[in-house]
């Protein structure tokens, strides 16, 4: 695969604070890229870095054979950009359409190509009859939904998108990530996104980076992510009805292989076999004559991500 972004060994501080400590990841032609991690790890200072509206304090990145440093503006006509500061990323008293005329002037844009990008993103997003709203009143889903339109707007090979379904209704929320996804695809484009919805990320990404304590120490796919967690699907019994004597003898069972509390009213059984699992779990509580609410879940990226971070924090605590 085409190699569009590498950053190595970015560093950021913030005074005695480091953000950034040693940052290494790459980014290919037609990939979605997730960068998931805690609060506060650093995922959107990485964004700006690249989307160049902070300098970093060391490293070398290099985006599609241009260098970060050297080639600043170059760099700059190769990406959209996507931040979490919605509100800023328009102007108030100018209608959607007047907007996106003026930032699509700015990458030097015909009047004929943003009409047609316009309509284009205009109906794809069913947003037609907001094009002449002036942005300040628009709702927040709208508003946002106007700033990922700008970030496509001259279809650039790479698109930054810190939060990108953030404030939108589920409706268009999915709408956006099925476009995004066969944007991505089809035209060969690539996207660094980050996102706290990790369905969002599950349906979306081809890899997942975890940004941990300023590094990035796991870069994976999603189904190989769950994949390490060990077990096939987790057999989730009522904590409220279950007795303690009753879930150590499930603990004892061949096809289970952890206990866990993946939610705080029920108890987590991960299994080593599905069908195998439920039939042991259901044997014990027959012999007890116990009939207890019951039910089955299977492997989520949630589950990954926090067996992923509890693993990192034991290495490197």
């Amino acid at each position: 695969m085409e190699l569009y972004l590498s950053a190595k060994h970015v560093r950021k501080n913030y005074g005695d604070f480091v953000a950034l400590k040693d940052v290494s990841l790459d980014l290919h032609r037609g990939e979605i890229l997730a960068l998931l991690g805690p609060n506060g790890a650093g995922k959107t200072t990485f964004i700006k870095i690249l989307a160049t509206l902070i300098t970093k304090d060391g490293g070398d990145v290099e985006i599609m054979g241009h260098n970060l440093d050297t080639h600043e503006n170059t760099i700059r006509h190769l990406f959209g950009y996507v931040g979490q500061d919605t509100d800023r990323s328009a102007y108030a008293r100018l209608t959607v359409r007047e907007n996106l005329h003026f930032f699509g002037a700015l990458r030097g844009m015909t009047r004929g190509q943003i009409d047609a990008q316009i309509d284009k993103l205009a109906s794809y997003f069913d947003f037609h009859t907001n094009l002449d709203k002036m942005f300040m009143n628009l709702s927040g889903g709208q508003k946002q939904t106007t700033v990922i339109m700008r970030s496509l707007l001259y279809d650039p090979p790479i698109v930054y998108l810190d939060e990108p379904t953030k404030g939108l209704d589920p409706i268009v929320a999915k709408k956006i990530r099925a476009f995004l996804k066969q944007y991505t695809k089809e035209e060969s484009r690539s996207m660094l996104l980050t996102s706290h919805i990790l369905t969002e990320v599950d349906e979306m990404a081809d890899r997942v980076a975890l940004i941990h304590g300023g590094t990035i120490p796991v870069v994976d796919t999603p189904e190989h992510l769950k994949q390490a967690i060990g077990v096939q699907g987790f057999i989730e019994l009522r904590k409220d009805s279950l007795k303690p004597q009753i879930r150590e003898q499930i603990l004892e069972l061949d096809p289970v292989l952890s206990c866990t509390e993946r939610d705080p009213e029920w108890v987590s059984f991960g299994i080593a076999d599905p069908l195998d699992g439920v039939e042991a779990i259901i044997d014990v509580l027959r012999k007890h004559d116990m009939r207890i609410p019951f039910r089955h879940g299977s492997i989520s990226l949630e589950d990954a991500f926090t067996h992923q971070i509890g693993a990192l924090t034991e290495k490197f605590d």
